[in-house]
């Protein structure tokens, strides 16, 4: 009965609800007999010869009649929902439309592996059969109709066709059956076409590699808590995402932190770049990456991209933008007109060296974690697992020094001796809410307050002092100050920031 399934997914917790479903795709019904319940389809079966007597009781008139339900009660059109194999079972849908009045439409879901072209002759079945039973007939019989039961099939005596028993029911001496006239499966072959299937290429997704560090938010939203930045990716080109587990005892105890995002650009520095500055475009430096797999590629950026934030990277522990990325071959780039020390990473300029990370950051695949507060100098370890990966995943390991929230250091430190003698040191300030440092106003504080502390440090002594303003005058009388090394921190809400250098010869007197 009905055709072969490649395959069946049937989920419910009534088994008549199954049953039910499997009668639908052989295009039959259950129906009772002789104690036990069997699949009727119409065609296979034997049909019941009734002759439509016309009895009535006690008098009544004859109980036989014809009736037609209007045209409306039939949907437009029939959609049946299924799984094609042809498309790597992706869902496919199917319709079988009617000419006429009435617009509804009918969808059944088929969990059900089939061909588009199978698909379209269930809906068109379907169809077919809800046209047919708008037809209803009411045969009266005598005592021998009370044999026959719902679902029974039968023939009218002197007539064609078949007929299924939609309702039977008995009074006195005489038995009415209610018919519907039952359609064959047959037809012309139906033509269907699933469309193309949208998969992924059955690539390898090798083991995953995984990156994982603190950066300073560059949104200009200063973060509320320690931030880990996380990006992945796959040593083959198949790889996509990763699970994420937390550890913050060394590995001790892990929980569960959601997913990676997507995958990420990732892999080592080949050749540092040697020396440079953060204060200049970086016109003749260049540094060279291996890639972590041929199908991972840079691209240039234009000025105006570099100022939107395109090409951003982590190059060991700074930042770099990159302008223009030439591919050597074998995943190797070289990477020149670099902006060096981004977000405050100054501090790191040429301090790469062969073996050091690269990598991309690019919003899409960057996943940020926020942490607790008691992680602040402590080490925090992240694992990620993949299907390429066996039962330890990828780990990466780094300690939380607060960059993610501390103020970045002051810049322009200056000190020197006023005619009267007095040590004057100024400085500016930057904030983690500013990076874009719009002409004409001050950046936003992003602390609970202004405060520094500066360090001085000469030949046979050393002071701190603590001040709410971005300069600092010593007087002459203070003095003097023989090899004087200055340093200025922020306060910030969460820590003080790194500091800014300067040291002064000649401040003896």
């Amino acid at each position: 009965m009905g055709a072969a399934l490649p395959g069946l997914s049937a989920a419910s917790s009534s088994m008549a609800a199954v049953l039910d479903t499997l009668a639908m795709l052989g295009g039959g019904w259950w129906a009772s007999e002789g104690g036990a319940v069997l699949l009727r389809d119409g065609v296979d079966d034997e049909a019941v010869i009734v002759r439509d007597a016309g009895v009535a009781v006690e008098g009544r008139g004859v109980r036989t009649s014809r009736s037609m339900s209007p045209g409306q009660t039939v949907p437009r059109v029939f959609a049946v929902s299924h799984y094609d194999p042809k498309r790597d079972h992706q869902m496919g849908v199917q319709r079988a439309r009617r000419p006429g009045a009435g617009t509804r439409e009918e969808r059944i879901e088929l969990p059900a592996a089939m061909l588009p072209e199978d698909a379209k002759a269930h809906a068109e079945r379907m169809l077919r059969r809800a046209e047919a039973e708008r037809v209803r007939r009411v045969v009266a019989l005598g005592l021998e109709g009370l044999a026959i039961g719902p679902g029974r099939v039968v023939g009218v005596e002197g007539e064609t066709g078949r007929w299924r028993v939609v309702s039977a029911s008995a009074e006195g001496m005489a038995t009415r059956l209610t018919l519907t006239p039952i359609v064959e499966s047959g037809g012309s072959a139906s033509r269907a076409d699933g469309g193309q299937a949208v998969i992924a290429a059955d690539v390898q997704a090798g083991r995953t590699l995984i990156a994982a560090f603190e950066m300073p938010t560059l949104d200009d939203v200063p973060a509320v808590a320690p931030r880990l930045a996380v990006v992945a990716a796959g040593t083959e080109p198949g790889w996509r995402r990763a699970a994420l587990l937390l550890s913050f005892d060394g590995g001790g105890s892990w929980r569960e932190s959601g997913a990676t995002a997507a995958t990420g650009v990732i892999g080592r520095v080949a050749e540092p770049s040697g020396g440079g500055t953060a204060l200049m475009i970086d016109e003749d430096g260049s540094l060279i990456v291996k890639l972590a797999n041929g199908d991972m590629m840079l691209v240039d950026a234009d000025d105006g991209q570099l100022d939107g934030g395109r090409n951003l990277a982590l190059v060991g522990d700074e930042l770099v933008q990159f302008a223009r990325a030439e591919p050597l071959g074998s995943s190797r780039w070289r990477l020149s007109r670099l902006l060096r020390g981004k977000g405050g990473t100054e501090a790191a300029v040429g301090t790469q060296r062969a073996g050091d990370r690269f990598v991309l950051i690019e919003e899409a695949s960057v996943r940020l974690l926020d942490l607790p507060l008691s992680t602040m100098g402590t080490s925090v370890r992240v694992m990620a697992s993949g299907v390429g990966d066996d039962a330890g995943g990828s780990i990466a390991e780094t300690v939380i020094v607060g960059t993610s929230v501390v103020p970045p250091a002051p810049v322009r430190l200056t000190a020197e001796l006023d005619e009267p003698g007095t040590l004057s040191i100024r400085w500016i300030r930057r904030s983690r809410a500013g990076w874009r440092w719009i002409d004409g106003t001050d950046v936003p504080l992003a602390e609970e307050g202004e405060r520094y502390r500066v360090s001085l440090r000469w030949e046979g002594g050393n002071a701190e002092v603590e001040t709410a303003a971005p300069e600092l005058h010593v007087p002459g009388s203070e003095g003097p100050f023989p090899g004087l090394s200055v340093e200025v921190r922020q306060r910030g809400t969460f820590g003080e920031s790194p500091p800014a250098r300067t040291i002064l010869t000649g401040v003896d007197r």
